[in-house]
């Protein structure tokens, strides 16, 4: 599986490594964020979800990125639809099954949004980085 593309934004900030020729800057459209309303009818676990991405993703979820969310939030509400009725009965094999899929579904959205871990770090909004011994026993000493 190939890398992931490398968002333009990060490659103007390392000074673009690659030498490939970027956009210019005049010609990108720029994207608004901002917290918007749904324009369609959502659930209340959906409605949760809506509010908690646009507090914490205020500065990279636009306006184009309504859609995705949107199905989102119906995903969230529809799991919480299939498990309730699996646990009325847990013996429907296909019950289930649409919940693993489902449940798959909503985490790839989420990383789509830069809701997940890797994705933030992808978009440069975040770093992986794990601690060296020294940080370790530094951070236990302050405790």
């Amino acid at each position: 599986m190939p890398n992931p593309a490398t968002p333009i934004e990060q490659k103007r900030l390392t000074g673009n490594p690659g030498q490939r020729k970027l956009p210019d800057p005049e010609q990108v459209m720029a994207v608004t964020g901002g917290y918007r309303e749904p324009h369609r009818e959502i659930g209340p676990a959906g409605r949760m979800l809506w509010d908690r991405v646009y507090q914490m993703g205020k500065t990279w979820v636009a306006e184009t990125d309504v859609e995705l969310l949107l199905l989102t939030c119906k995903q969230l509400d529809r799991q919480i639809d299939l498990e309730r009725i699996w646990q009325e009965d847990q013996t429907d094999f296909h019950i289930m099954r649409q919940l693993l899929e489902l449940e798959k579904a909503i985490v790839a959205n989420l990383g789509l949004l830069g809701m997940t871990v890797d994705s933030r770090a992808r978009l440069g909004l975040a770093e992986i980085k794990a601690q060296t011994a020294y940080e370790k026993l530094m951070s236990e000493r302050a405790q």
